[in-house]
C-alpha cells in the first residue's frame, strides 16, 4: 500500500490547484483521476473570464496546471475508485490501495455513460467522453458521436472540422443535421473490438446495425456521482456540504469544486476552493504532528 500526506480525488482545476498548493508545502500528494485530466474545463474551446488571459483554450489551461503539479512532484494515478474506508484512511482502487492522512474530494461532475458491460474496457482504446480533449487523435478517421437531444452539439461541431467521416447516433429523435449521417431512436447494444474499439452495434427504428469506426465519442452530458461519499458525508441536492473553509463532518476530509454545494460554479471559484481546501488540509496535518 502506498501512503501519501494528501490524496486528491479529481483532476479538474480545483484538484490541480489543491495539488499545487499541497506540493508547495512539501507534502506528498497523489491525484486520482478516473476519466481524463481536467474534467469539464478541458472540454471548453474558449475561456474568456479567467484572470490573466484574454482568451485561452481549456485544454491548454489544464495542461499548464498539470505541468505545474508534475514539476512540484505531484503523482497522478488513473484508476476507478471502488470504495473509501474513512476510518482507516484508505482509498481502494481497481489497481491499487492508497493510504492518506488527509483527503480532498474534487471529483466535480463525471460523464454520463452508456452503461454497457465492456464500456470501461474500451475507455482510452477508441472510446472517449471528451471531443475537445481527444478529437485530434481521430483526424480524418471514422468517428461516431452519441448524443441525446442536443447534448453533443458542441462536440459534433468540433469534430466536423477534423473528419469528413462522422456519424451521429441520437438516443432521442431530436438532433437534425442535413450534412451528417444521423440515426434516430438509437439503442446501443454492444461495443465491438479486441485490443481497441472498432465497431458499434445498435438498434435504430427497429433495425439492428453494426457500424465500423476508429473512435466513439459519448457526449451525453455530465452528472455528479456521490456514491463514494453520500453514506459518510453530508449531502444536499446531489452536492456535498462543507463550511466556508471546505471542511466536512470528517476532520481530515475536505471538498472543493463543482461537487460542493455553493452558489457559483466557475473556474476561478473552483481554483479558490482548491487553494482553501489544501491550506486547511495542511493545517490539519500540522496539527496532528
Amino acid at each position: 500500500m502506498i501512503k501519501y500526506d494528501i490524496i486528491i480525488i479529481g483532476s479538474g482545476v480545483a484538484g490541480l490547484t489543491a495539488g499545487m498548493y499541497s506540493a508547495r508545502a512539501e507534502k506528498s500528494v497523489l491525484i486520482i483521476e478516473e476519466n481524463f485530466l481536467g474534467g469539464t474545463t478541458a472540454t471548453l474551446e474558449n475561456i474568456e473570464n479567467y484572470p490573466g488571459f484574454m482568451k485561452i483554450n481549456g485544454f491548454d489551461l489544464i495542461q499548464n496546471m498539470v505541468n505545474q503539479c508534475i514539476s512540484l512532484g505531484v503523482q497522478i494515478e488513473f484508476c476507478s475508485i471502488k470504495n473509501i474506508n474513512y476510518d482507516k484512511n484508505i482509498v481502494n482502487c481497481d489497481k491499487n490501495m492508497f493510504e492518506y492522512k488527509s483527503l480532498i474530494i474534487a471529483s466535480g461532475t463525471s460523464p454520463v455513460k452508456l452503461n454497457l458491460k465492456n464500456e470501461d474496457y474500451f475507455k482510452f482504446k477508441g472510446l472517449s467522453y471528451c471531443a475537445v480533449c481527444d478529437g485530434s487523435l481521430y483526424k480524418n478517421k471514422r468517428v461516431i458521436v452519441v448524443t441525446k437531444n442536443l447534448s453533443a452539439e458542441h462536440a459534433i461541431d468540433y469534430l466536423s472540422n477534423l473528419t469528413n467521416d462522422l456519424t451521429i447516433l441520437d438516443l432521442s429523435n431530436n438532433y437534425q443535421n442535413e450534412n451528417l449521417k444521423v440515426f434516430h431512436d438509437v439503442k446501443i447494444v454492444d461495443l465491438i473490438g479486441e485490443d481497441r474499439l472498432n465497431a458499434v452495434k445498435f438498434i435504430s427504428q427497429g433495425n439492428e446495425i453494426t457500424l465500423k469506426c476508429d473512435g466513439l465519442f459519448v457526449e451525453l452530458g455530465k452528472q455528479s456521482n456521490l456514491k463514494l461519499f453520500k453514506d459518510n458525508l453530508e449531502t444536499s441536492y446531489n452536492f456535498l456540504v462543507t463550511d466556508e473553509n471546505m471542511h466536512t463532518i470528517i476532520p481530515n476530509v475536505f471538498v472543493a469544486g463543482d461537487i460542493r454545494k455553493k452558489n457559483l460554479r466557475q473556474i476561478v471559484t473552483a481554483c479558490s476552493d482548491g487553494a482553501i481546501a489544501s491550506t486547511e488540509a495542511i493545517k490539519y496535518l500540522n496539527s496532528i504532528h
